[in-house]
């Protein structure tokens, strides 16, 4: 909900779909939740996959392979000033806090602590809690795997006033498109000991496909395959 018609601040909570909303409102009471004082100059998201060359003799460039790919990864940059905030900051104690003397000025960890206490382990699941990140039409599910607070401001008596969170979180989406044969053409390169059959138990999840390889190599014979060879592994 929106404070004074101020847009509504960012937010990192425990995810309710990590563990159902009963368990995950006990661990909301042991870590609570972190609203962002000022919300983000802006966020990355990125993401990797993975592919394996195979070096053939004869070839001038190596065959690529997809191996897997990677989560998406959320770097962002958070502000936190317990010294000059005002009602803006949409958190009462931090709009209060900006009013007082310099020496009654609140320690800018009373702010950021929900956040890093994400990163400890829960007791009953014997990890970090997962977490969401919101803002407006953004939600980014996963876990915080590195984060990092630097202190920027103190005040008279040292006592930290502003920081800046650098965090990366992790995302915990599962890929729902589960193959259980190729949808391309994949190379393999023949080793000691490897038959067709083989192959097609670990590409189609039958060895009886073997001839759909055999097929498409043009070998007569599957039992008299060349070590180091190329062979072609064809989607069905």
């Amino acid at each position: 909900m929106s404070y004074l018609g101020v847009a509504k601040k960012a937010e990192i909570t425990v995810s309710d779909s990590a563990y159902g909303s009963a368990f995950a409102a006990l661990i909301k009471t042991i870590f609570g939740e972190g609203r962002c004082i000022f919300n983000p100059s802006e966020f990355s998201v990125s993401r990797e996959v993975s592919y394996a060359e195979h070096r053939i003799p004869g070839l001038g460039r190596p065959i690529s392979q997809f191996v897997s790919g990677g989560a998406e990864v959320m770097q962002l940059s958070l502000l936190f000033d317990s010294y000059s905030v005002g009602l803006e900051s949409h958190v009462i104690l931090a709009a209060t806090s900006g009013k007082m003397p310099e020496i009654g000025k609140f320690d800018v960890r009373f702010f950021t602590e929900p956040i890093t206490k994400l990163m400890e382990v829960a007791e009953d699941i014997h990890a970090p809690p997962q977490v969401v990140f919101k803002w407006g039409t953004t939600k980014f599910e996963g876990y915080i795997i590195s984060l990092t607070e630097k202190f920027t401001m103190f005040n008279s008596i040292g006592t930290p006033v502003r920081s800046v969170l650098d965090l990366t979180l992790r995302s915990s989406l599962m890929d729902s498109d589960v193959r259980n044969s190729p949808d391309r053409t994949k190379h393999r390169t023949v080793t000691e000991g490897d038959r067709l059959y083989l192959y097609a138990d670990a590409e189609y999840g039958s060895c009886a496909d073997w001839r759909h390889i055999a097929n498409a190599n043009g070998i007569d014979n599957p039992r008299l395959l060349q070590s180091g060879a190329s062979i072609v592994i064809p989607p069905l």
